[in-house]
C-alpha cells in the first residue's frame, strides 16, 4: 500500500488505499495515536470489491499537525476535503474509536456525502467528566514527560490485561506507530475529544443503515456505550431503531481490527453487501 499526500484546509493530509479503482469506496478512520497501518489487516480483506481509502488524521502518522485544537468537526472537514479531491460522490465509513467520533461529526456536516456508516468500538455519547477530567491528565502527563511514554502505557490498555502476552508483538508495532504521533497534535486532540458534544441523534435519525461493533472485554469503551442512544438527545428513544446493527465480539477487547480482522472483515463485508444491493434496488 502505497501513501498519498494532499493538501486540505493546511492540512498535509497522508492516506494509504487498495482495492478498485470503483463507485463503491469505503473510508477507514484510525483511532487516537494511531494511523492507516490500524486497518492494514482489514483492507486488503475488502479490497477485492471495494476501493479502501485509509487516512491519516491530522497531528496523526504522516500527516502534519497544524496549531489548533483538533475538533472532531475539523477533522472530518479534511476528511472531507480529501473526498472532494478525489472527486468522490458517496461513500461508506467506519470509524475506530476516535474515527468513530470523527465520522459522527461528518455524518452530522455531510450526511448527503454517506452512504453508510460504521463505529468500531466508539460512541456517539459525549465524555463524562471522569473521562474528561483522566484526558486533561493525558495532555499534562504527554506535555511533561512526551508522547513516547505516553504511548508505551497506553497501548497495553488497548488489549485485555490477561492476554497482552498474546498479542505482545502486536503491541510493539502500535507503540512504534503511536510514537509517530506528533506530540502537541496528540494534545490538541485530546482537546477535541473531550469537547465533543453528544451525537446520539446522528444514529437516531439517519436514513441509511447503521453498523456498530464492540468488544465484549473492552474497557476502552464498553458495548453499553457503544450501544446506548441518550434519550435526551432523541425524542423517540422509546422507539427501537431497525436501521442500526449491533455486533458484539465475544473474548476481544478494543483492538478487533488487530485481534480479529477476518472476523471484523466478515461483519464489515456483508454490510457493505446488504448496503449496495439496497442502494441498487433503490435506482
Amino acid at each position: 500500500m502505497k501513501e498519498h499526500t494532499i493538501n486540505v484546509n493546511g492540512v498535509a493530509l497522508v492516506y494509504e488505499e487498495c482495492g478498485e479503482l470503483n463507485e463503491r469506496t469505503v473510508i477507514l478512520l484510525h483511532g487516537f495515536c494511531g494511523s492507516s497501518y490500524y486497518w492494514h489487516k482489514v483492507c486488503p480483506l475488502l479490497s477485492d470489491q471495494y476501493r479502501v481509502i485509509m487516512p491519516q488524521l491530522r497531528g496523526h502518522g504522516s500527516s502534519s499537525a497544524p496549531d489548533s485544537i483538533y475538533s472532531m468537526e475539523a477533522m472530518a472537514d479534511d476528511i472531507y476535503g480529501l473526498i472532494e479531491t478525489l472527486s468522490l460522490d458517496q461513500v461508506v465509513m467506519f470509524g475506530h474509536s476516535l474515527g468513530g467520533y470523527v465520522a459522527l461529526a461528518f455524518a452530522e456536516q455531510y450526511k448527503d456525502k454517506l452512504l453508510g456508516l460504521g463505529l468500531i468500538h466508539s460512541t456517539a455519547l459525549p465524555d463524562t467528566e471522569e473521562i474528561k477530567q483522566k484526558r486533561r491528565q493525558d495532555m499534562m502527563d504527554i506535555s511533561v514527560n512526551g508522547i513516547q511514554s505516553y504511548i508505551k502505557r497506553l497501548v497495553p490498555k488497548l488489549f485485555t490485561e490477561s492476554k497482552q502476552g498474546e498479542w505482545q508483538g502486536e503491541m510493539y508495532d502500535l507503540i512504534r506507530v503511536g510514537c509517530k504521533t506528533n506530540q502537541e497534535g496528540a494534545i490538541r486532540t485530546l482537546q477535541g475529544m473531550t469537547e465533543r458534544p453528544d451525537r446520539s441523534h446522528v444514529l437516531a435519525e439517519a436514513t441509511y443503515p447503521i453498523l456498530l461493533v464492540a468488544g465484549a472485554e473492552d474497557e476502552v469503551i464498553c458495548p453499553l456505550e457503544t450501544f446506548s442512544i441518550n434519550e435526551e438527545d432523541t425524542p423517540n428513544s422509546t422507539f427501537s431503531y431497525p436501521h442500526i446493527l449491533e455486533n458484539t465480539f465475544e473474548d476481544v477487547s478494543h483492538m478487533s481490527l488487530v485481534e480479529v480482522p477476518n472476523q471484523l472483515s466478515r461483519v464489515i463485508a456483508n454490510y457493505l453487501k446488504s448496503l449496495y444491493e439496497k442502494v441498487e434496488l433503490r435506482d
